[in-house]
């Protein structure tokens, strides 16, 4: 009996040291007859255990042939390998003689490089990777497949389009058969997998991208990406024919990537989270299309329960202006990047709902004239909110230059603003038609700088500060509410003949408008504009009117009326003896009253002023330090002799208040408020004692 056992094992040892040889030569075999030649393999090492079902193949060389005449029209990939060690266990042995589903315990690569030189377009009548097993085999049921420490390459051999420095890949339950392609829980045959690479590099549409790290994992369903590099080969500081991309990112997190969905390409993630990105893009020059549309042939349904963006940065480069955003913190809400996702009336740029915060702002306006910077920003589309803290427009030139620039004179403006708050603002109007709709408007702190330079021709084109310009603004405008509070405006104006500036400035301003709008149904005579304004004349002359401007009506006709309280109008000198030469010794104001209204065509109506002790001086630049010549004197002398009424009523008993008529042409290359100005400079100069046509000539002076 003994006998009969030492044969049995000296028999086995036997078939197993002639088995080895002859199954390596026969897999070799067999990979070149399967190619047809196109591939060529060739293994170091190959042990096989019949008792345990385990084969350990080591220095595995598959090498693809030269001809480049075998690789035309055929589905195999082109790629060359050298593993280390491949090892297979727990194979079914018994199965696999009765051409059963045979079971294999695991299947463990280790160590390795791959290098894909090419990968064929899949052909539409392949057939599946389970319909390509022999015919004695049933199905394949794999329990674990590991890859450990394998690098990966795609492309020609001097620079790879794509290559991993490492990859660590596993699998679970491979159920490689009909059951399993049917199984839609599955994502190409296997029920779990997972895996992490490091060290990805590659070229993609003209962008270079370097990934440090990626993990994965079918059963917590997270994807995580770290130290993200993507450099577009074309740069960004000129604009192309599609988006050009420089970026930063040190983490992406993708949640609730599901196998079953990834399997119909349909997607539903639970949370999408970018961690301090860095992105600096250069626009394409034809506008791109819509975001469901580049992602329909990849992902047809994307739905994202949440995103989050904190700590970015965002630089559009390729347009003069290259704004730039920093510290952006973004949250949207159920996002649905599809057609329907693009269409729902509920829905705003795809999403149910959006919160953004942003630190400073920075950006060119009408570059490169003016530069604009916000310290921080919020925006709610839940509930309407727009907030801008810290506002800053400020000229990049000077008065003088910019007019130069321009070719004529132009407005020199800069704006200081603490807080604008828009309430109640539409998001969903404005994604979807443009529109602009609120409740309110509000800013307070406004501080505004207006300098003119009258020694250069007056602009050509209509002057867009109008209501003319409001009524044609291409988008629906309707606000309910604008309110201004603590408002400063300084003017100032250099005199084309004197060269010199003269400034004004109201104080503790306070504005506001009510219906705002250029819809027909809410703008009409009945219903129009109205404006109520109050504040201080160089802090010391309180003032206040109220207009009523119908926005719609063709003859951009509206009305007005405004008081002066007590001051003295030497308060205007600051503004007449630079630029105009003329100096009010004296004159104290009790009470002025004005009404008017204005058209395209003129502005007429009254002024009613009581004043009294008013003297007046014309100066001149030839003159002395008192700027007084004898010309000057003896006109000064006629002036308050014979033209100018000193006091408004005169004497005692009975003498009625003398009313100023407000007279003067309108020019539509100045602004709405230039013609307001000449409505008061007519009214007062007749007021005082001028002829109508000499204060409406003079009213009209630039």
């Amino acid at each position: 009996m003994a006998g009969i056992v030492l044969l049995l094992l000296v028999a086995l040892a036997t078939a197993s040291q002639l088995l080895d040889p002859w199954l390596r030569r026969t897999l070799e075999k067999q990979v070149a007859q399967k190619s047809q030649g196109r591939y060529q393999l060739r293994i170091g090492r190959l042990h096989t255990s019949l008792g345990s079902g385990t084969i350990t193949l080591g220095d595995v060389r598959l090498r693809p042939a030269k001809a480049a005449a075998l690789w035309q029209a055929t589905p195999l990939p082109r790629l060359l390998a050298d593993v280390q060690q491949i090892r297979i266990a727990g194979v079914g042995l018994w199965a696999l003689l009765r051409g059963a589903e045979v079971p294999v315990g695991s299947v463990v690569v280790s160590g390795g490089r791959v290098r894909v030189l090419h990968w064929p377009r899949p052909r539409p009548d392949a057939r599946p990777l389970h319909e390509q097993l022999p015919r004695r085999i049933n199905g394949l049921r794999i329990g674990y497949v590991a890859l450990q420490g394998v690098q990966l390459a795609y492309g020609a051999l001097a620079r790879p389009t794509a290559s991993v420095r490492q990859v660590n890949f596993t699998a679970q339950d491979i159920l490689l058969s009909r059951a399993g392609a049917a199984d839609t829980q599955r994502l190409a045959y296997t029920a779990a997998f997972g895996g992490r690479v490091a060290g990805v590099i590659g070229t993609v549409a003209q962008h270079r991208f370097r990934i440090g790290n990626a993990q994965f994992s079918s059963q917590s369903q997270r994807l995580t990406l770290d130290s993200v590099r993507i450099r577009s080969l074309l740069g960004v500081q000129e604009r192309g024919k599609t988006i050009r991309v420089e970026m930063l990112l040190p983490r992406l997190r993708l949640t609730g990537i599901s196998s079953a969905e990834l399997r119909r390409r349909q997607l539903r993630l639970d949370s999408v989270v970018l961690r301090r990105p860095w992105v600096a893009a250069a626009l394409p020059t034809q506008p791109p299309p819509p975001i469901h549309e580049a992602l329909a042939p990849y992902v047809p349904y994307l739905a994202l329960a949440h995103v989050a963006v904190s700590g970015g940065t965002l630089h559009l480069t390729g347009i003069p202006p290259r704004p730039r955003i920093q510290d952006i913190h973004l949250r949207a809400d159920n996002v649905l990047l599809t057609a329907a996702g693009a269409r729902a009336p509920a829905r705003i740029w795809y999403a149910r709902a959006w919160a953004l915060r942003t630190g400073r702002i920075q950006n060119n306006v009408s570059a490169p004239v003016y530069w604009l910077g916000i310290r921080s920003t919020e925006l709610l589309t839940r509930t309407g909110l727009i907030r801008a803290n810290d506002i800053t427009l400020r000229p990049t030139m000077t008065p003088a230059a910019l007019a130069r620039l321009k070719g004529h004179q132009t407005p020199h403006i800069t704006v200081r603003a603490p807080r604008v708050q828009v309430a109640g603002f539409d998001f969903a109007a404005f994604s979807q038609h443009n529109a602009l709709l609120a409740n309110s408007l509000e800013l307070s702190g406004l501080r505004v700088l207006i300098a003119g330079d009258g020694r250069f021709p007056l602009n050509p084109n209509p002057s867009l500060v109008t209501q003319e310009s409001l009524a044609k603004l291409p988008v629906r405008l309707n606000v309910r509410r604008v309110t201004l509070t603590k408002g400063y405006v300084a003017t100032s104006y250099v005199g084309p003949k004197t060269g010199k500036s003269g400034n004004i400035t109201f104080n503790r301003l306070r504005v506001s408008l009510r219906n705002v709008t250029n819809d027909p149904r809410l703008m009409t005579a009945a219903t129009p504009l109205v404006a109520q304004a109050s504040g201080w004349m160089q802090n010391s002359w309180y003032a206040q009117a109220s207009f009523r401007i119908p926005l719609l009506d063709p003859r951009g006709s509206h009305s007005g009326q405004g008081s002066f309280g007590r001051g003295s109008i030497t308060l205007l000198n600051s503004v007449t003896e630079p630029s105009r030469l003329v100096r009010f010794e004296s004159g104290n104001v009790e009470r002025a009253t004005v009404q008017f209204r204005g058209n395209r065509q003129q502005i007429s109506g009254t002024m009613r002023a009581e004043y009294s002790d008013l003297k007046m001086t014309l100066l001149s630049q030839q003159g002395g330090p008192d700027q007084k010549t004898l010309f000057t004197k003896l006109g000064s002398k006629l002036l308050n002799g014979v033209v100018i009424r000193d006091d408004n009523p005169r004497g005692l008993g009975g003498n009625k208040l003398k009313t100023g008529s407000m007279q003067s042409r309108r020019d539509l290359r100045v602004s709405v408020f230039s013609l307001w100005r000449q409505g008061l400079v007519s009214g007062l100069l007749n007021s005082i004692g001028a002829p109508k046509k000499v204060a409406q000539r003079i009213s009209e002076a630039p």
